[in-house]
């Protein structure tokens, strides 16, 4: 008896050291340490390398940050300036944010001149400019308080859907990503905005075209691929048009899971398809990524957000 105790007790003293010499073999594995893609990482990332993009600004706003307090901040939004309507919109938001986290309105130099210019876009659409100008020239007027005819723009996106209910930049068939900012924008005039002539089969045919358009693994496809940006502003739009709480929470959840299939594997954040490098992150993908998930934490998109807290502080 007493020769079988010796024996487990030396069988087990040899599993213990072979386990601990393995624990710290995989722990010293360098394709096992994959950094997390969560929120709270990617703002640490941009904390220390600096914001680039006004989408990274918009995703730390969302995530209840101040990034005026970021490096990089000031230099980024200078380089908004422009005359392309894309650029104006951009910084025009980029200046909403700022202004709703304590920066001086004085500090945009262009900021009323380019609200203008955005206002007579918005009130006088034509086939000349892109979808892209019009989508994001309104969330840029509608989180800055300006009072402007917004039936023009809304005929326009109704002129401009396609028989399928998405909408895309060229072409007959919709792009989930271009059918989902158009869906956000949508919900937007269909909130604040009280004609009697809304049709409201324009919104409810592009969220039924996003909804046909999710992949079984809960991701998006546009241009032929699955890829983060499209899931992330297919989510982002879901969550804009639904309750995070009601009974569509299932699609919600679906595809919010779906985005770890783009976790970088060797950098903080996300990459864009499974046709890139997957070890290093876009930051595109990873803004967009950011941005999606602080809308689901909110329960909803970051415009409606900017637009009550602007309204909220200003109420003009």
């Amino acid at each position: 008896m007493k020769k079988i105790i010796s024996v487990i007790l030396i069988l087990s003293f040899v599993l213990f050291i072979f386990a601990s010499c393995k624990s710290e073999e995989d722990t010293n594995e360098p394709d096992d340490i994959i950094p997390s893609g969560e929120l709270s990482d990617i703002l640490e990332k941009y904390k220390t390398n600096g914001l680039t993009s006004w989408w990274e600004v918009v995703a730390v706003y969302n995530a209840g940050e101040n990034p005026v307090e970021y490096k990089g901040f000031e230099d980024l939004y200078l380089s908004l300036e422009g005359t392309a309507n894309l650029k104006m919109a951009s910084y025009v938001i980029v200046a909403n944010i700022a202004i709703v986290k304590g920066m001086d309105k004085n500090k945009f130099d262009k900021y009323e001149e380019y609200k203008t210019s955005l206002k007579n876009l918005l009130e006088n659409p034509t086939d000349k400019n892109t979808l892209n100008d019009y989508i994001f020239g309104y969330l840029a007027l509608k989180c800055s308080g300006v009072n402007f005819d917004e039936s023009k723009v809304l005929l326009y996106f109704i002129d401009v859907q396609k028989d399928d209910g998405g909408f895309v930049l060229s072409g007959d068939s919709g792009d989930v990503d271009m059918t989902a900012f158009t869906v956000i924008a949508l919900k937007l005039l269909e909130n604040f905005f009280f004609y009697d002539y809304f049709d409201i089969s324009v919104l409810e045919n592009a969220v039924n075209f996003l909804e046909s358009n999710i992949n079984e693994n809960g991701t998006f496809t546009s241009y032929g691929s699955q890829n983060a940006n499209s899931t992330a502003c297919a989510l982002s739009a879901l969550v804009q048009y639904y309750s995070v709480y009601g009974e569509y929470q299932e699609i919600l959840l679906k595809a919010s899971d779906a985005l770890a299939l783009f976790v970088a594997k060797k950098d903080v954040g996300y990459f864009y398809s499974e046709k890139n490098n997957t070890d290093k992150a876009d930051s595109l993908a990873t803004a967009q990524v950011a941005i999606a998930l602080g809308d689901l934490t909110n329960g909803t998109s970051v415009w409606e957000k900017l637009y009550y807290e602007y309204k909220g502080k200003f109420g003009d």
